[in-house]
């Protein structure tokens, strides 16, 4: 728990991030049950409003609430991982790579990634005490539904726990479920899924909620192995995703390589590795619809138990020499997100600071950027900007995004040449034109690059060039107060603002 905690620390000074803005808005006046976005997670909403109601709108207090839950999940990971092996040392070192692995980073970095820990603990303790209560399969596991009942009510991907259990007693002897055990824990477990999910969940979103189908059939094959590579070689998102092959091909050769080692050095692959590969399987794939670093924080839980149960394995020197290798990779893994969350703060600091000052113009009622930062360094930044005002003490304006764009660094613009050449003030109409080169930390995350495409947006155009270039055009209106802005040199600089005439030339 130290360990996490401490990996976690840098966290405490970033500000609000993204979808922070919105779900933290979205309890000013209470618990609700659902997040902006349509998610039934009433838990997690009610730890962001226990953090608001104690200390109001600092995000340090919030980014101290993430490092809890994360430490907390560490120690969890330690005390089931030696319940199930009966290891201490071997809990240890699972526990230890789980702490340390770079993708926590998120968890602790984005207040929004809370939902994957704090569904973590309920979910592992439910796993604890079904574990405690198979010893006798007396009654019915009142903890362990209990539990996994407020798992589900943090997120809806805790619906994997009695797939979990079920492997964990098919590949241990000592724990192979008996008929009791049918009939009183997984009919349980299951039954309490089925109320949930059918009865629970739609009497509340008023139907089935939000279903995420976009890349379905190969894009979910594509983001399962993208998924399980990165759980094995965390090499950052969007370096992975530009160079998915090298990458997946490093993590199947370094996962084939521990199993070499383990079996040559200590007769036969430890079955307690076989297992924990099997469940990080299982923990997966609900998150195939998507390729996000968060996703990972209970799948690590299970690899870490398998790398660590192949690197003892290999025993001697050799055991030591993989633990090194490790241990440097997972430091310089942590450096590497903790330097990209710190460039997209300076970023979403610069841009919320000026959204505030833009909002408070005279005449202007709602804020267009052309070419919005979304991401910085991989890390998120864009958000429901509205809401952002409102916490940040702003006037309260519509803010909407032209473009939405992927920075590599905090003052990364993607302007096609200087700014006195690709951006334009009206009249009679505001214009950048961008080229966004396509790279790891370089996207047009939207409109979709299609070449030769023109898109039109309420505001003006979009049209879309070979090459990467974009050109944007937004027409200025004075009856809707829109003032338009442009991200420059990180900073949003003005490009029309009611009130303001006769203002010509770059800026």
């Amino acid at each position: 728990m130290l360990a996490a905690a401490v990996a976690s620390l840098p966290g405490l000074w970033l500000p609000f991030l993204s979808d922070d803005w919105a779900q933290i808005d979205a309890v000013a006046r209470g618990p609700v049950a659902c997040t902006p976005f349509g998610d039934f997670r009433p838990l997690y909403m009610a730890t962001l409003w226990l953090d608001r109601s104690v200390a109001g709108l600092s995000p340090s207090f919030f980014h101290a609430t993430n490092l809890f839950w994360i430490a907390l999940s560490a120690g969890l990971v330690v005390i089931l991982i030696r319940r199930y092996t009966g290891d201490a040392r071997l809990a240890l070192a699972g526990g230890l790579i789980f702490a340390w692995h770079p993708f926590h980073v998120e968890n602790a970095a984005w207040i929004a990634g809370r939902s994957d820990p704090v569904f973590a603990v309920p979910f592992l303790l439910a796993a604890l005490f079904y574990d405690r209560w198979r010893a006798t399969a007396s009654g019915l596991p009142i903890l362990a539904l209990v539990f996994f009942e407020a798992a589900l009510l943090a997120k809806e991907t805790a619906l994997t726990l009695p797939a979990c259990l079920l492997l964990i007693g098919l590949f241990d002897p000592k724990r192979r479920p008996g008929r009791r055990e049918w009939a009183r824990g997984y009919a349980g477990l299951f039954l309490l899924a089925g109320l949930h999910f059918l009865v629970l969940r739609p009497w509340v979103l008023g139907g089935m909620g939000r279903t995420l189908e976009e890349g379905r059939g190969v894009g979910w094959v594509k983001n399962g192995l993208g998924l399980a590579a990165a759980v094995v070689f965390p090499v950052d998102v969007e370096v992975l995703a530009a160079r998915p092959v090298l990458y997946g091909t490093l993590a199947l050769s370094a996962a084939v390589l521990l199993l070499a080692l383990a079996r040559w050095r200590a007769v036969r692959v430890p079955p307690q590795a076989l297992a924990a590969a099997a469940v990080c399987a299982v923990l997966i794939s609900p998150y195939v619809v998507g390729f996000q670093e968060r996703y990972l924080f209970l799948p690590i839980a299970a690899s870490s138990l398998f790398l660590a149960s192949l690197i003892r394995a290999s025993r001697g020197r050799v055991a030591v020499l993989l633990s090194a290798c490790l241990a440097v990779g997972w430091a310089y893994g942590c450096f590497a997100q903790w330097r990209g969350w710190q460039e997209a703060a300076s970023a979403s600091r610069n841009l919320v600071g000026d959204l505030v000052r833009a909002s408070r113009a005279d005449g202007s009622r709602e804020i267009v950027v052309a070419n919005m930062p979304f991401r910085v360094h991989g890390s998120s930044v864009a958000g429901d900007f509205s809401a952002a005002l409102r916490l940040a003490g702003g006037r309260p304006l519509k803010v909407r995004a032209a473009t939405y764009v992927s920075y590599p660094s905090p003052d990364s613009d993607s302007l096609d040449g200087p700014p006195a050449v690709s951006v334009r003030r009206p009249p009679p109409y505001a214009e950048v034109d961008l080229r966004v080169r396509e790279g790891a930390f370089s996207h047009l995350v939207w409109p979709r690059p299609l070449q030769d495409d023109v898109v039109t947006i309420p505001e003006g155009s979009i049209t879309l060039k070979t090459g990467g270039q974009v050109e944007i055009r937004i027409f200025p209106d004075v009856e809707a107060g829109r003032a338009i802005y442009a991200w420059v040199g990180g900073h949003l600089v003005p490009l029309s603002v009611p009130g303001e005439t006769g203002r010509t030339g770059g800026p």
